[in-house]
């Protein structure tokens, strides 16, 4: 006995399934990680990916690294987008990737960092032995935003020559829409 499958079932079938996932896809994830290539030649600093998650009370951003030393001269910046409808960042997080550094959460200007520092509660230290930078910002810090998206960069100034620079996932381009959600 044979079976006969009608070949035209067969794409309604997978045209349904496709369209159930795809409805079904969430339009915000509250955990976002990219891995990103090995592409800053020169700096030991070179970006190896990026993870954020977007809890009901902070933003965690881990960006991993290659290599990160406490003689590190390379810095980074986090840039925090809340409000789509506004082109480029409204804060940025600066800190120092090497030993006895310090960090700062400003308004951005553009793509770069101001004086004009936000006071609340965040936090950020890199993790030598562990290749990690971490980042800790209170949603109150950024108004309570329902979704963020994050870029990072990276700069290394280490021989003095020429910069060497570095983005997550890439310059000056956003992760997708974080939600918050319940960790971090």
């Amino acid at each position: 006995m044979r079976t006969r499958i009608s070949l035209t079932a067969v794409p309604a079938l997978v045209l349904a399934a496709a369209a159930s996932v795809v409805l079904a896809a969430p339009a915000h994830a509250e955990f976002y990680r990219v891995d990103d290539p090995a592409d800053a030649k020169g700096s030991l600093t070179d970006i190896y990916g990026l993870e954020v998650n977007h809890g009901s009370n902070n933003v965690l951003v881990k960006v991993r690294f290659n290599e990160l030393m406490r003689s590190s001269a390379a810095g980074v910046s986090v840039f925090l987008d809340t409000d789509r409808e506004e082109k480029g960042p409204e804060y940025v997080l600066s800190s120092g990737l090497g030993d006895g550094t310090d960090y700062v959460l400003t308004v951005a200007d553009g793509w770069q960092g101001s004086d004009d520092r936000v006071d609340c509660d965040y936090s950020a230290r890199p993790k030598w032995g562990q290749d990690v930078f971490r980042a800790v910002i209170s949603r109150d810090c950024l108004d309570r935003a329902p979704s963020v998206r994050v870029s990072v960069k990276m700069v290394d100034e280490g021989d003095g020559s020429r910069p060497v620079r570095d983005w997550a996932p890439r310059r000056q381009r956003w992760s997708l829409p974080i939600g918050s959600g319940l960790g971090a």
